[in-house]
């Protein structure tokens, strides 16, 4: 769980929008991993980490619709990569494997949001997600600036 805590912290740190404001305290990543661990475990969600050695260095989340009208769909959650680690294609192989899981157990709807203007915001378009809305002033940074968010939406197909 330790790379898990340094993945979190240092993308928070290098500006990323996931739900968290800097600087996490080490208590508040482990409180975090030992939630998504507990939800794993009860069939809620699943992770996928990208490791090499037992190491590792990106990670992204599938939350999965409880809702007896919605058990086709996910939600994609904080996609991670470690900034030391970026431009090599983690985020992409990470996502992949996310929606081929997703479509072996039934879900073809994805849907994720993302802060504007982040390069997270590029690289869902790149991957064939539609942008659907735009919230405006739907996070607030540490400072108190406000962002938009944007909302997106993958049908996933059998080739996924």
């Amino acid at each position: 769980m330790a790379d898990l805590n340094e993945i979190l912290v240092e993308t928070v740190t290098a500006g990323a929008s996931i739900g968290f404001l800097p600087p996490v305290a080490p208590e508040r990543a482990d409180a975090y991993w030992q939630f998504v661990q507990n939800a794993v475990y009860s069939g809620e969600r699943l992770i996928f980490i990208a490791h090499e050695e037992d190491r590792a260095y990106g990670v992204v989340q599938l939350r999965l619709t409880q809702k007896g009208n919605g058990a086709h769909r996910g939600e994609v959650e904080k996609l991670m990569v470690h900034p030391t680690s970026r431009g090599h294609g983690i985020g992409h192989k990470l996502m992949a494997a996310l929606e081929h899981k997703a479509w072996e157990i039934g879900r073809t709807l994805l849907l994720l949001d993302t802060r504007r203007g982040d390069v997270a915001d590029g690289l869902y378009g790149r991957l064939g997600y539609t942008r659907f809305g735009i919230v405006p002033a739907f996070t607030i940074d540490s400072d108190g600036t406000k962002h938009d968010t944007c909302f997106f939406y993958k049908q996933l197909s059998p080739s996924k």
